[in-house]
């Protein structure tokens, strides 16, 4: 761990961690956890960072984001649970990620320098070990689907994500298809922005025009990701290898407000790179 919570409530990081100002009494940040932790100087090799001790009552219970290595969709929610943490604190470690996905898309004709560009350089990384850093830039879904299941999960709740002049929480950019129909339609997204869902695929419509994959939300609302007849031939993928996959999406969200047995949530894509199954 990275960060570690202290008796008065407050985080504190272990890049900031001293014993004679903070003491020796810090806790697992996870609220379901709590448990007593030890702080692990520096070394050559690695950053400082807490842990358990393993024995007695220093040891991560089963709910908690460090006791095992997560999946996708759990570490999704745990840095959202995170990160609220991390931003409420007096100090927040923050970490800025660029990304820009704009090479995967079949219509963009790239430009010499782009304004995101020359903003890069100005942004920074944290380092955990001297091998290991968080990436500077997320420029395809692989890469992100890399950074969550490598990368510890306060550390993730630490990441600022750089998009169009915007710095979002990257709690706030990736989401379940489920949280991301009711945040849109209770109109608390940034539609001008694309978001990453993730969820397991149900359905696969092919009609002459239009191409629908739609996603299980386990509620009585429809989520679809939408493919029109020119983008076609940039999606070679079959039915058989969609149905009941857990998937994660990237795109623009939008109400669909011609369906009116339910609430139904549209996201466009043009090409099957805009998938990566998880």
């Amino acid at each position: 761990m990275h960060s570690a919570l202290l008796p008065n409530g407050k985080l504190v990081t272990a890049n900031d961690y001293a014993y004679d100002i903070y003491g020796t009494r810090i806790f697992c940040m996870d609220q379901s956890c709590s448990v007593p932790v030890i702080f692990i100087p520096p070394s050559k090799e690695k950053s400082g960072y807490f842990k358990t001790s393993g024995k007695g009552l220093s040891v991560h219970n089963p709910d908690c984001g460090f006791f095992q290595t997560l999946s996708f969709q759990n570490t999704v929610a745990k840095v959202q649970e995170y990160q609220k943490a991390i931003q409420s604190s007096s100090s927040p470690n923050e970490i800025t990620v660029r990304m820009n996905l704009n090479s995967l898309d079949p219509d963009y004709s790239p430009r010499v320098l782009e304004k995101e560009e020359k903003e890069h350089k100005k942004e920074e990384t944290i380092k955990i070990k001297k091998d290991n850093n968080t990436p500077q830039s997320i420029s395809s879904l692989k890469s992100i689907k890399k950074l969550f299941t490598s990368t510890e999960p306060d550390i993730l709740a630490s990441i600022l994500v750089s998009i169009k002049g915007l710095k979002i929480p990257i709690s706030e950019l990736i989401r379940p298809c489920l949280d991301a129909h009711n945040a849109l339609w209770s109109d608390s997204l940034n539609q001008s922005i694309p978001y990453f869902v993730h969820g397991k695929v149900e359905k696969v419509i092919r009609r002459e025009k239009v191409w629908y994959i739609n996603l299980s939300t386990e509620e009585d609302v429809y989520f679809s990701l939408v493919i029109f007849e020119p983008y076609f031939k940039y999606f070679d993928l079959k039915d058989s290898e969609l149905l009941n996959k857990e998937i994660l999406a990237y795109g623009l969200l939008k109400k669909n407000n011609y369906t009116k047995d339910r609430q139904s949530t549209e996201m466009i894509i043009k090409t099957q790179k805009y998938i990566e199954f998880l």
